[in-house]
């Protein structure tokens, strides 16, 4: 029955890694570029014809963010214009209608406004220095995904339970798929938070001390056993706090009598990252 469990457990694990390949992409995502919050105003001027028509113009600042369209850079007046837009679901239409007088005078209403919900939606041109040196890209805040790859535990810290004879720390080697949901914390900087499980294949080094099944006081024996536990990792720019809880399953008469058997462990670190990559994202690892 142990067995037909442990193999559950593993296909489960295996099934779910592999439907948690295409992760990232959603958190990862850019939502546009802002500006920064300089207390400058920046002006954009409404498109013609693909062509910055400088009479209707905008001011923008860091309360409205924009998007680049693919489409080429124009020179103008030994200036370089940038054609963007401004998502979203424009409100009050009839401020933005053009109006030609009875003289011929064209008049645009929103002509020298700073570009809010009237404006979105709508295309625009800026200049290409004001994109590279006044704007950081910015991301959706809170977008979260599925994420997945192999996690490895520099540690174990098996701890005194039941009959385990002391608590210790074990450098049992270890290496598990595992699966879990990822958050963005920052709408601008690189911060996450990632829930996580896992279940795979654990070096277990067997010894009198361990293990009730070895009498012999030199005696070493290595064995493989089942580990699974859950795991929460941050990440904060270039540090990745984490902490892992676990527990090992011996297999056979060896694993029977290995003292830490379903005990608890755990393993945590600062600035080491749990996980190796697989599938590229943000900074080439999940």
């Amino acid at each position: 029955m142990k067995q037909i469990v442990t193999i559950a457990i593993l296909s489960l694990f295996t099934v779910l890694t592999v439907l948690g390949q295409e992760e990232n992409a959603p958190v990862d995502a850019p939502l546009g570029l802002r500006i920064e919050k300089n207390g400058q105003d920046y002006l954009i001027y409404a498109d013609q014809n693909l062509s910055p028509n400088f009479k209707d113009y905008r001011k923008l600042n860091y309360q409205v963010y924009f998007r680049m369209l693919d489409y080429p850079e124009l020179e103008r007046a030994g200036k370089t214009y940038q054609l963007i837009t401004i998502p979203g679901s424009s409100g009050k239409q009839d401020q933005a209608v053009i109006k030609t007088l009875a003289d011929g005078t064209v008049v645009y209403p929103r002509a020298g406004k700073t570009a809010s919900k009237e404006d979105y939606d709508g295309n625009f041109w800026i200049e290409t220095d004001i994109i590279e040196q006044h704007t950081a890209t910015e991301y959706y805040k809170y977008a979260n995904d599925v994420f997945s790859g192999l996690l490895t535990a520099p540690f174990k810290y098996r701890l005194k339970l039941g009959n385990a004879p002391a608590a210790l720390l074990d450098g049992d080697f270890n290496i598990a798929p595992f699966i879990g949901w990822k958050w963005r914390l920052s709408s601008v900087r690189p911060f996450y938070v990632a829930p996580f499980g896992f279940a795979g294949v654990s070096s277990l080094n067997f010894n009198s001390a361990n293990n009730s099944e070895i009498t012999e006081t030199d005696r070493i024996e290595n064995s493989a056993g089942l580990t699974y536990g859950l795991g929460l990792s941050f990440r904060f720019g270039d540090v990745s706090p984490g902490f892992v809880v676990g527990w090992d399953k011996g297999f056979g008469d060896l694993g029977s009598g290995f003292l830490y058997n379903d005990k608890a462990w755990i393993s945590f670190s600062v600035n080491y990252d749990f996980f190796k990559p697989a599938k590229n994202s943000e900074g080439g690892q999940n």
